[in-house]
């Protein structure tokens, strides 16, 4: 039984209208999720829009300043401005939201001669997507569902551990196998995950003779090069 929980993002602001900080939560797995940054006054027509997280690395930049470096590697292809300028609305869209990306970010409007003109921030908080499973007595497996859009190449890896009640490497698939020495003995030839569905993005993983002391908080994590994306499945195990 799989009860999968899923909500659209949400927004709480804070302060007055141009004092605004926006905190938005969301779920890993939504498709985008947008950071607001909208002002009333009136701004000059040519402007540059620079959004930066809490480190200083370029999120997004758009305007008429070009003298910046490159948008980080981490938010290459994933964001987009669709706001109307003219109207005050420079609010990001930022694409396939995962927890790496729960951060606060910067939105800075300064005018042709690099003035700043507004900076508002907004509090990004991207929640793992969870799932819960029931193992029955005497099923002789349990599948933790994990799943990502990307296809998986061999120098990808998938790894997954149990959180609570202690921590555990439970399997790490690397190369098209599983390396079975990472993993702790209480999993040994117990987990297995299906390689021709890995290459097509399903990562679950199967559980061979659940039994109570399985149950517990797992991770599944996705690691490609500076990219990682985790789904969390909670186990119940009912006798």
């Amino acid at each position: 039984m799989m009860n999968l929980m899923k909500k659209p993002g949400r927004q709480v602001r804070r302060g007055s209208d141009e004092d605004t900080v926006y905190k938005v939560e969301v779920d890993s797995g939504m498709k985008f999720v947008t950071l607001p940054c909208k002002t009333i006054v009136r701004l000059p027509k040519a402007v540059t829009v620079t959004w930066r997280n809490n480190t200083s690395r370029l999120v997004h930049h758009q305007g008429c300043d070009k003298k910046l470096e490159e948008q980080h590697k981490q938010y290459k292809d994933r964001t987009e401005m669709k706001g109307n300028f003219q109207f005050g609305d420079f609010s990001l869209i930022l694409k396939n939201p995962t927890d790496r990306d729960t951060d606060t970010y910067t939105c800075t409007i300064s005018d042709r001669w690099g003035k700043v003109l507004i900076k508002k921030q907004v509090l990004l908080y991207v929640e793992v997507q969870q799932v819960e499973v029931k193992a029955q007595e005497g099923e002789e497996s349990a599948v933790l569902p994990c799943k990502t859009a990307a296809h998986v190449e061999e120098d990808d890896t998938v790894e997954w551990t149990r959180t609570e009640p202690e921590f555990m490497i439970a399997y790490v698939y690397q190369n098209g196998s599983n390396k079975a020495k990472e993993q702790d003995k209480f999993y040994y030839k117990r987990t297995i995950m299906n390689k021709e569905q890995v290459k097509s993005g399903d990562l679950s993983l199967i559980l061979k003779y659940p039994t109570e002391r399985d149950s517990g908080v797992y991770i599944c994590t996705f690691y490609r090069k500076s990219d990682v994306v985790r789904q969390k499945v909670i186990l119940h195990f009912v006798k």
